[in-house]
């Protein structure tokens, strides 16, 4: 891993729509992701729990959309955006809850997934191969959407404070920004602290240390980015972004739930993940960002 992240240059989109490209089959074989609730993250509970998504069932931008079909434009759904969706399972989430679904990824092989995943699931999801740092080049207006939402993609992106302008951007005033990005604590490193305890190794939080990672070809490395969480809530600020939840939860029980308790009640986990149960139960894998404009 060491030689790895020398010779590493940094993430591009050819980089990375190759990295997801090879290993887009084996996750989505290998990882469990739910379209019956929204996911944010690794053995966490879903939104049924959590309660961050606004309500697609009314219009929470009623003024907005009102004078837009006073004006001759667009529609009064609710209009959604993933970023970095993979298979989209929380657009197909959304889409049969009535809200009308843009979700894109660098990967077609992934996105590949998620067009066969919404006709199983008998909806209409738009998948576009897009990449998140190129969002201000899409074919959407400013003001386009109701929701952007994104679970674990921003630690993959060339330039995250871009990606975060550009979705207040595509935001409705009053729309909403639902951001799942990598804990700064998960950055660190486990290590035995003697009689049989171990504890996070973090040696500076303010320059953490990239997850550079390889594709199972050996041929492509991509990385995976931390950044402390002030930093994050000051890119939004910049925007006029404001804050209004930031969680950073801790795993469900897994150890004292049962296989049919775990698929009722567990949105996204693998067995690689339950490995880790341990340490998601000690510090948070991600931290969640909800905002408005």
């Amino acid at each position: 891993m060491e030689a790895a992240q020398m010779q590493f240059n940094g993430n591009t989109d050819a980089s990375s729509a190759r990295y997801w490209d090879d290993l887009a089959k084996l996750y989505q074989k290998e990882t469990r992701i739910s379209t019956s609730d929204f996911h944010y993250g690794p053995l966490l509970p879903g939104d049924s729990v959590l309660g961050l998504l606004p309500d697609i069932g009314k219009n929470s931008n009623a003024v907005f959309q009102t004078l837009e079909k006073q004006m001759g434009g667009g529609s009064a759904s609710f209009q959604t955006l993933e970023i970095g969706c993979g298979a989209g399972q929380n657009s197909i989430f959304l889409a049969k809850q009535g809200a009308q679904c843009v979700a894109i990824d660098i990967s077609e092989e992934q996105l590949a997934h998620g067009r066969k995943l919404a006709k199983k699931e008998n909806v209409n999801v738009d998948f576009r191969c897009v990449s998140m740092d190129s969002l201000n080049e899409g074919a959407w207006a400013p003001a386009s959407f109701d929701l952007i939402h994104s679970s674990y993609a921003l630690p993959f992106s060339a330039d995250p404070a871009k990606v975060i302008a550009d979705c207040a951007a595509l935001l409705k005033p009053g729309g909403t920004l639902l951001l799942t990005t990598g804990h700064p604590l998960y950055a660190g490193e486990w290590l035995d602290i003697g009689d049989g305890e171990d504890g996070v190794f973090l040696p500076n939080y303010f320059e953490l240390e990239a997850d550079v990672r390889m594709s199972m070809d050996d041929k492509t490395m991509n990385a995976a980015h931390y950044w402390p969480i002030s930093q994050i809530a000051e890119w939004m600020h910049e925007t006029g972004l404001v804050i209004e939840r930031l969680l950073e939860p801790a795993p469900l029980p897994i150890p004292d739930m049962s296989e049919k308790e775990i698929r009722a009640q567990v949105p996204y986990e693998s067995k690689g993940w339950r490995a880790l149960y341990d340490q998601l139960a000690r510090i948070p894998v991600v931290v969640i960002f909800k905002a408005t404009l």
